[in-house]
């Protein structure tokens, strides 16, 4: 008989080999193939979210790669009587415009509202719709103040994911005609920015006409469910953002499909960095596993050198995933965020095994990037 301690042992050791081992993936690649091009060019930075030490590490790892930098407009307390922000409304402006700075003090700047500071009921009626005149004026005057200190607002999302209803934000009408009173800015109008792909092209149906970019967050609904609403929206001749990149995944899978824009959440970190500039080069190998999630790649980059990248979309939305890299045309080593020191000699067609997996208490993803060195001839 099977003492208890034992078999509890060994149903944790059953449950450890489904979940990691249930889907183990290959990626095969050569390295001396031209490759394809797949590239995203406009990158982002989220101050939706300021973290001034998030500021300083992507400055440091991604520099010159940032195109724009997001921040929030304050919905969280009444402007002033005359039209004027507030002072809680400016002080949270100079705050995530601080962080801006930290990067560029000429960078330009995506508009959001920001949901962390919550949508008071002052900018909503009654019936759960927004109030458009007080909703446009925050917008407008946020546009005003922030080029008035040195910024250049090239884009806004008149609302950050409508379909989770604890944010407060108003109806599918309410965004259109928002979304039409900024047509004359002259600037990329984003939406609808859902929270989850499940919802996405039903607010985008509603909105189409007054936008130049879709855009949609994945933190729940399918990797198919994704796809389909980037080809909806390409299909519709519009630009493609994704404006909330928590996982490496979106970004890997986004390339595939021809997305023009994604902004982080979080710090820039190595890993996303290195990935930001490796795409700029040729992808010479590409696995999704849409089920999980998950998908990994290669590149070689303008560098010249090659890449790895393996990663799974964060939280219960992605699924943690294993990836065997084979190099089909000679020996390599695989030297796990590009340290030499601690590099992995494989032989031709021999594999090399990455665990793409999501940790902490949050569940975020981690990303898995490495160098890849050809054996000297």
């Amino acid at each position: 008989m099977t003492k208890p301690k034992a078999l509890i042992w060994a149903l944790s050791a059953l449950l450890a080999a489904t979940s990691w081992g249930a889907t183990t993936k290959t990626v095969k690649f050569n390295t001396g193939d031209e490759g394809e091009i797949k590239s995203i060019t406009d990158w982002g930075e989220d101050a939706t979210w300021v973290n001034y030490y998030n500021a300083r590490k992507s400055a440091q790892y991604a520099g010159s790669e940032i195109d724009f930098v997001r921040i929030g407009f304050y919905l969280h307390k009444p402007y002033n009587d005359d039209g004027s922000l507030s002072d809680a409304q400016i002080e949270m402006l100079d705050s995530a415009l601080k962080f801006a700075d930290m990067i560029d003090s000429k960078i330009p700047i995506m508009l959001s509202p920001n949901n962390e500071k919550g949508i008071s009921d002052w900018y909503k009626k009654s019936d759960g719709s927004a109030r458009i005149d007080r909703w446009f004026n925050v917008m407008q005057k946020s546009r005003e103040y922030i080029e008035a200190n040195g910024h250049q607002v090239v884009a806004i999302e008149v609302f950050n994911e409508p379909d989770w209803k604890k944010w407060n934000m108003g109806h599918k009408d309410d965004l259109d005609e928002l979304l039409e009173m900024c047509g004359d800015w002259g600037i990329t109008r984003v939406g609808p920015s859902t929270l989850g792909t499940q919802q996405a092209e039903d607010w985008f149906d509603e909105i189409d006409s007054n936008l130049e970019a879709g855009s949609t967050h994945t933190l729940s609904g399918t990797m198919e469910q994704y796809i389909d609403f980037i080809d909806t929206v390409k299909d519709d001749k519009k630009l493609f953002m994704n404006p909330e990149v928590h996982a490496l995944a979106e970004v890997i899978v986004g390339t595939e499909e021809g997305i023009d824009s994604a902004c982080w959440w979080d710090q820039i970190n190595e890993g996303r960095a290195h990935f930001m500039r490796a795409c700029q080069g040729r992808r010479l190998a590409y696995v999704a596993v849409e089920k999980n999630w998950s998908a990994a790649c290669v590149y070689r980059g303008p560098d010249g050198k090659l890449y790895g990248f393996a990663s799974t979309n964060e939280r219960d939305n992605g699924i943690p995933t294993s990836y065997k890299f084979v190099c089909e045309d000679q020996a390599v080593t695989y030297c796990m965020e590009g340290d030499p020191d601690k590099g992995i000699f494989r032989k031709k067609g021999e594999s090399f095994e990455v665990q793409a997996k999501v940790a902490g208490k949050g569940k975020e993803s981690i990303t898995r990037w490495f160098t890849i060195v050809p054996k000297k001839k």
